[in-house]
């Protein structure tokens, strides 16, 4: 399973935007399987209940959204904007739980009958659409649209593509640009769609909930389509696109809710418009006057959210996506090929201190699965303690030894290795830090070439489960010359072995869960990551909102479709 991309980093766009919010330590804040992974960890006290019930229907829904969207096209987008936007709009064929909690993580049908029928080996997953299913443009929704709309993402060199290369012949297809993927065989009279896979592939029902599986029309270009939408099968259909301006949304017109049994919402607003704005404090003051209900993505400014939080905790929301921030150590090159300096360097960091240079509104951790997920098992393997740290750096005979901190230079994110290097310092080495512009750091880090010994990086999930972190980030057999996202060049043959064998587990059964979180601990005691924390985040509403009908979703985050008002 070589996906050949980056999860869903918040470092694009939203999380950037807060960590820019978030210096101050006082207060601060911060992108889901088969059982019931993600959960979201919303600490505000629930409102107190109203005398009236919630309005459910109503005219409109406005938001202050971050102006960060990178498109509004299923095929490309890969920020939390554009999904947040989308999820409403285009269905997959399977998709996630519109509720709470960890059941929003559960995988339900969407625009097919049934979840797929899942052959004895594990290769084959067969699906059929519902019958009656409509584009909003009314033409109707057919099998082969399925396969027409996997073979525009390779089209559209989409970063989503990689995602599908365990389909039979798509990594040709991918290559040759034409002909078709022979491993889609779909049936538009009987609505069947079968997908045949190279191998068994424990998440693949997690690729088939994302956007880019959600069918688009047979005629829809292969180009960009962001500023001209695509007609859609969710509840809502955009209308209009002005980038760095507005977003508006209206009711598909050809969207029968009774069709999908409660597992896709009707929607409760008519039209739903998103202003985007550059500034946090103008988002806040919006929804203060109540010219906007929602602010999205944007972080309350970090000398404001005291008040916030004092005065209108109600209406104030905070969540722990699935995420995790950490230091890679390069396995292979010297200090960090010694275990003794990767084990002294989780030994020195205050995993505190650091939650405070985030701003507060964080969680220290060690592990690299986020604490949202059923396989995370605590770890309490490296408590702060200076002194052993400068022990075990003695041992290593490394003492002295030149290190380079790799970061790059976008938001709070320097500052945890200006941390870094201050404590690798104390501890015996001789460290300075390199900052590198946000747009090529990730590619600089990811050129064996660079040889970097040690720096920052972050994750945030593409879809709720721990192949999403395991595969891509520590399975060796993954490791590139170019591109490569295991930043810290770790290969064990055994941890690659067991990822390998519970990547072709389709279920996530407790034992699979227990096995998962085994591996997490064996990792971290090699140490090739210093684990420090998970990013929290915030929503934040109107007065007019009724905050019991609030959904934040584990994948897509809060749910604007489920949103209701006061009468």
């Amino acid at each position: 399973m070589i996906r050949g991309h980056r999860g869903r980093r918040v470092g694009t766009t939203a999380v950037l935007a807060l960590g820019l919010a978030l210096i101050a330590a006082a207060c601060g804040a911060g992108g889901a399987s088969h059982s019931a992974p993600a959960t979201t960890s919303t600490r505000a006290p629930d409102p107190p209940a109203a005398e009236a019930p919630p309005t459910t229907t109503f005219p409109s829904f406005s938001i202050a959204m971050d102006e960060g969207i990178d498109y509004l096209d299923p095929g490309l987008s890969y920020t939390t904007e554009g999904w947040g936007v989308m999820w409403d709009v285009y269905l997959p064929l399977i998709g996630y739980r519109h509720v709470n909690g960890p059941d929003g993580a559960m995988l339900v049908p969407y625009l097919a009958q049934s979840l797929p029928r899942v052959s004895s080996d594990g290769r084959t997953y067969t699906l059929t659409l519902r019958k009656g299913l409509k584009y909003s443009n009314g033409l109707t929704v057919k099998a082969s649209d399925f396969a027409r709309t996997i073979e525009r993402a390779y089209q559209l060199d989409s970063v989503g593509a990689s995602f599908f290369d365990d389909i039979v012949g798509a990594r040709e297809y991918g290559q040759a640009k034409k002909g078709r993927i022979g491993g889609i065989v779909t049936d538009d009279a009987t609505g069947r769609i079968a997908i045949h896979l190279v191998s068994p592939e424990g998440d693949f029902e997690n690729v088939l909930a994302s956007l880019y599986a959600a069918p688009v029309p047979p005629d829809t270009p292969f180009k960009d389509q962001s500023t001209t939408p695509i007609p859609s099968t969710g509840p809502y259909v955009i209308k209009s696109y002005q980038p760095n301006k507005r977003i508006i949304e209206v009711r598909n017109p050809h969207f029968k809710a009774s069709l999908f049994r409660g597992n896709v919402p009707a929607g409760n607003p008519d039209n739903v418009i998103w202003d985007l704005l550059g500034s946090d404090g103008v988002a806040l003051q919006r929804v203060l006057d109540g010219r906007d209900d929602w602010m999205s993505y944007h972080p309350i400014p970090t000398q404001r959210l005291a008040w916030i939080r004092k005065r209108f905790e109600s209406r104030l929301r905070i969540f722990t996506p699935a995420n995790i921030y950490y230091f890679f150590m390069n396995t292979r090159v010297p200090p960090f090929d010694n275990l003794k300096v990767r084990q002294a360097v989780n030994y020195a960091i205050d995993r505190n201190a650091l939650v405070a240079i985030a701003g507060g509104l964080a969680r220290p951790t060690e592990n690299i699965l986020p604490p949202t997920y059923p396989q995370y098992s605590r770890h309490v393997l490296y408590r702060h303690d200076l002194a052993k740290a400068k022990r075990l750096i003695k041992e290593s005979g490394d003492e002295g030894m030149t290190v380079t901190v790799w970061n790059h230079d976008l938001g709070t994110d320097p500052k945890f290795t200006d941390y870094l290097t201050n404590v690798l310092n104390e501890i015996g080495l001789d460290a300075t830090q390199r900052i590198v512009n946000s747009n090529v750091y990730w590619t600089t880090i990811g050129n064996r070439a660079t040889k970097a010994q040690i720096g920052f990086a972050d994750w945030f999930q593409d879809y709720p489960h721990p192949l999403d972190w395991f595969d891509t980030l520590l399975n060796g057999e993954r490791i590139a010359k170019t591109y490569n996202s295991n930043y810290a060049y770790y290969d064990n043959k055994r941890v690659n072995a067991e990822i390998d064998a519970l990547g072709r587990k389709p279920t996530l059964t407790p034992g699979v869960n227990t096995r998962w979180a085994s591996l997490d601990r064996t990792i971290m005691e090699a140490a090739p990551w210093a684990p420090f924390l998970n990013r929290e985040q915030t929503d934040f509403f109107s007065a007019r909102v009724d905050m019991r009908c609030y959904e934040n979703n584990v994948v897509y985050e809060f749910d604007y479709a489920t949103i209701c008002v006061k009468p």
